[in-house]
């Protein structure tokens, strides 16, 4: 038999900052309040990590039924281990005998909080970010259904780190409440979990299912969209805004169904639902518009064959391990297209052909004028002249950044494996650059080849330390030097990180330097200001 501990009496938890607690957590601070409980990041003393510490609420330890309730969900909590959940690590009592519960600490800030900053902002979330964040939370429902149900999917309950990464915090903790409603002592009736993203059936006091939290979901997509929590009133989606695709309108409307039969069956066919929804939004024509690097505006059709369409967004970019990289910081990028390989000596044969332009330096060493392998010897200034011819412009930094490193924060264009000959061409290996698609084991989750070694690539952006680019960048756009990326056919392994840079004059015309091109991309989802 459990007996409830004399702190469920009390009326609020009597943990304060620096109090340890089981002689092995020391409280740091209070980081968060809710309906369920009261949430401190602690110092644990046996591993010397920070985690966060999860006290229920006082009034849901009154009765045997809701601690009994609480510990069986929390044991089932333990179990879930998936990369969109906040990891369970431990529960116990305190010597008090009052249930905790120890936690993966979230990095990062509440959804919620997010949202608050674009209102104060005064501008929408992108599609793109609402269809991102919807697509993770889903992976983690998809995942914890199969055991238990959330119950409470809130903006305050989905963590959003760096890169634009989701964590779901409290699964299956609002039935501790559900259990305390059913006590005979309790007179008036509530609805389980947060009444603002309850479902239909919720509010109507019938138990919560798969199909509630997939209801949820879909009112937290619908605020992402909109702005406008459940409560207040939402004139549809397309009335706000003229950026969301039928399909996606669609896929909303049947998460939003009053009755759950024709909800979607399940998280994992309402994710294949929004990321067919999404597709819808690669752009069969891409139109590209002038800007400060050339002097003339034009905007007209290119060919988007031998290039990777990305979706962009936040990710992490620099790194604190040296010195030209640093500091290591988030920023975002607007969707593009990059080209699959480096510019090849077949390809800048038919600019020539077409234009009349200077011949490169070395363009008639039989060492580096294969018709596959990358151009060389062309300055910044005659790479920007073939990207004009082409219709497309040189990749900025960051764009040529996220294609290398993406989402994941890989150390190599391939992943974290440390490089070999057989991954790209570097270390002198061959002694000059190779064919573009010879190390094809090294490419991108994408596609994107020789991202590593083979031959640096020119971009827009000057050699500048980036603190001072988002400083000042009028001044960092005078430095005379240009960035290059990507290591080359002669580089030292270090060079060939995703994080790696140097400057290069953009007069400059080495046999270890080359280039690709990218295409900005004006989409109807850009992010809309919020009209009055």
């Amino acid at each position: 038999m459990l007996v409830v501990p004399e702190v469920a009496r009390a009326e609020a938890s009597p943990y304060v900052q620096g109090d340890t607690v089981s002689g092995r957590y020391r409280l740091i601070e209070k980081v968060g309040e809710g309906g369920m409980g009261i949430v401190y990041r602690a110092l644990d003393g046996l591993t010397g990590e920070e985690v966060a510490l999860k006290f229920m609420h006082p009034a849901l330890l009154a009765t045997e039924k809701a601690l009994r309730m609480f510990l069986q969900e929390a044991q089932v909590s333990r179990k879930l281990r998936h990369e969109n959940i906040i990891a369970v690590h431990d529960i116990n009592f305190t010597p008090e005998g009052a249930p905790y519960i120890s936690m993966e600490l979230a990095r990062g800030r509440s959804l919620r909080k997010v949202l608050n900053d674009y209102r104060m902002a005064r501008r929408y979330p992108e599609v793109r970010f609402a269809v991102r964040i919807t697509d993770q939370v889903l992976a983690a429902l998809e995942y914890a259904h199969r055991l238990v149900v959330h119950r409470d999917i809130k903006p305050e309950n989905i963590f959003v780190e760096p890169n634009e990464r989701v964590k779901l915090l409290d699964f299956g903790l609002a039935r501790a409440l559900e259990a305390l409603e059913t006590e005979p002592a309790v007179q008036k009736k509530r609805v389980v979990g947060t009444l603002a993203y309850a479902a239909p059936e919720q509010k109507a006091f019938r138990p919560a299912t798969a199909a509630s939290d997939l209801y949820a979901v879909g009112l937290v997509l619908r605020e992402m969209l909109t702005l406008r929590i459940p409560l207040e009133e939402t004139p549809p989606v397309e009335q706000i805004r003229r950026d969301v695709a039928p399909s996606l309108l669609e896929t909303l409307r049947k998460a939003l169904a009053e009755d759950p039969a024709a909800r979607w069956p399940t998280a994992a066919a309402f994710r294949e639902a929004l990321n067919r929804a999404w597709s819808a939004y690669r752009p069969p024509e891409v139109m590209i518009r002038g800007d400060e690097t050339r002097p003339e505006e034009t905007s007209r059709k290119v060919d988007t064959s031998g290039m990777v369409y990305l979706t962009g967004g936040r990710f992490l970019m620099g790194s604190n391990a040296a010195r030209e990289q640093a500091p290591e910081f988030e920023t975002e990028v607007a969707p593009f297209w990059i080209d699959v390989h480096p510019v090849t000596v077949a390809q800048y044969a038919r600019y020539l052909k077409e234009t009349g332009a200077p011949e490169p330096r070395f363009w008639r060493d039989p060492l580096y004028n294969g018709p596959d392998q990358p151009v060389v010897g062309v300055s910044w200034q005659e790479a920007l002249a073939y990207a004009r011819w082409a219709g497309k412009t040189l990749p900025t930094e960051a764009q040529w950044e996220f294609a290398a490193r993406g989402f994941e924060n890989r150390r190599y264009p391939w992943g974290n494996t440390p490089p070999d000959p057989s991954l790209c061409n570097y270390g002198d290996h061959l002694g000059m650059p190779s064919v573009v698609f010879l190390h094809e084991e090294g490419q991108t989750p994408e596609g994107i080849v020789d991202l590593a070694g083979n031959v640096y690539e020119w971009t827009l952006d000057p050699f500048v330390p980036y603190d001072m680019a988002l400083r000042d960048p009028a001044a960092a756009a005078r430095c005379p030097l240009r960035s290059v990326r990507g290591g080359c056919w002669n580089s030292p392994p270090d060079e060939l990180l995703t994080t790696f840079r140097r400057g290069f004059f953009p007069e400059a015309r080495e046999n270890t330097i080359g280039f690709r091109c990218v295409i900005p991309v004006t989409r109807p989802d850009r992010q809309a200001g919020i009209r009055s």
